[in-house]
């Protein structure tokens, strides 16, 4: 796994840092499906937290409850996602590893939606295959920009993604547990900012 907040240099990457100046982009006209949400407070529960710490993610949403296909502001989920991953630091060792975590269990559901499933169908267990599986997921989940795939060499797949809220350390997990259920080992997945929104996904093997 490798995050970094930009290409060709030595800065360290901070994923508070990433998840608030995400969040400090997202204005009301952007919004997400209540699915996500859902998602993610079922992560927080699968992660071992009790009711109490679930609860205190959903309060610091600013929102009550989700209803799966309604859309709701994309700041109310980074807020949610800014409290779990506050909650879950403790037990991983750094909000980055948190945030990591929680985007390792949220891919392994996707992959058990029907689109996730048509993907796993579909793919083989080559690391080709898993980036092709990697941007059918991105295409259907990705609201702000469709993602691009290139293959810079014969052992490198670049996933480009316009604009995402999600912070890096997050998009990394995702993906790792993508690969794992692709039955890819041996990949090396790096995230790294391209822009205010937008960042790249870099599978090497």
């Amino acid at each position: 796994m490798s995050t970094e907040s930009n290409p060709g240099n030595d800065t360290v990457y901070d994923a508070e840092q990433d998840l608030q100046h995400r969040l400090s982009l997202a204005s009301p006209q952007h919004t997400t499906r209540g699915f996500l949400f859902t998602s993610l407070l079922r992560v927080v529960r699968d992660l071992g937290e009790d009711e109490t710490v679930v609860q205190r993610c959903l309060a610091a949403s600013g929102e009550k409850s989700f209803v799966e296909f309604f859309n709701y502001p994309t700041r109310s989920l980074l807020l949610l996602l800014a409290a779990a991953a506050r909650a879950l630091s403790s037990r991983f060792g750094s909000f980055e590893e948190s945030l990591r975590q929680i985007g390792f269990k949220a891919g392994a559901s996707y992959m058990d939606t029907p689109v996730g499933r048509t993907a796993l169908q579909q793919a083989g267990g080559t690391p080709q295959q898993f980036m092709i599986a990697l941007q059918t997921l991105y295409w259907v989940l990705t609201t702000y920009g469709k993602p691009a795939l290139t293959w810079p060499g014969p052992n490198r797949g670049v996933l480009t993604v316009e604009r995402t809220f999600m912070p890096l350390a997050y998009h990394v997990g995702g993906a790792q547990a993508i690969a794992r259920k692709l039955g890819v080992t041996n990949v090396n997945v790096r995230a790294r900012k391209t822009g205010p929104l937008s960042i790249e996904l870099e599978v090497s093997w």
